[in-house]
């Protein structure tokens, strides 16, 4: 079982990273055409989406190639995966801004709050976009 909840894990993130870009190292510009509001609104209806496995809600403001590239089948199947891991979503602690990785994205970071621990939702957006570009969860140290 391990080893399917890595794979799983490891083509969701394979599809977001394919989908997007700006995602791991950063190095673009914290610039945002996204409120702090505005992205917490965003950041929140998503992870009340993943909450109740409602991907429409999950989904809402991705652009296209999001959809596209991660259908509600792999949505699914990551949520299970990481609430099987984590438990079930809690809240969001903060969202924050941080530079994307390559110059014209930024990310826009929810730190959440799961039963077992906490990870961070990076969600990518270009700098003058209101849609996510791209999803990376990453645990919290």
């Amino acid at each position: 079982m391990k080893i399917k909840v890595a794979t799983l894990f490891d083509l969701f993130i394979v599809a977001v990273l394919i989908s997007a870009c700006g995602l791991s190292a950063t190095s673009g510009e914290m610039v945002s055409v996204l409120s702090q509001d505005q992205a917490t609104e965003i950041l929140e209806n998503a992870m009340q989406g993943f909450q109740n496995g409602d991907y429409a809600a999950w989904s809402r403001d991705w652009s296209d190639a999001m959809k596209n590239a991660i259908p509600e089948k792999t949505f699914l199947d990551f949520r299970e995966q990481v609430t099987a891991q984590y438990g079930q979503f809690v809240s969001i602690q903060s969202v924050e801004i941080q530079p994307g990785a390559e110059e014209g994205y930024v990310r826009w970071v929810a730190t959440c709050d799961f039963e077992k621990a906490q990870i961070r939702m990076n969600f990518s957006f270009l700098n003058d976009d209101i849609e996510v570009e791209g999803v990376f969860p990453e645990a919290v140290e």
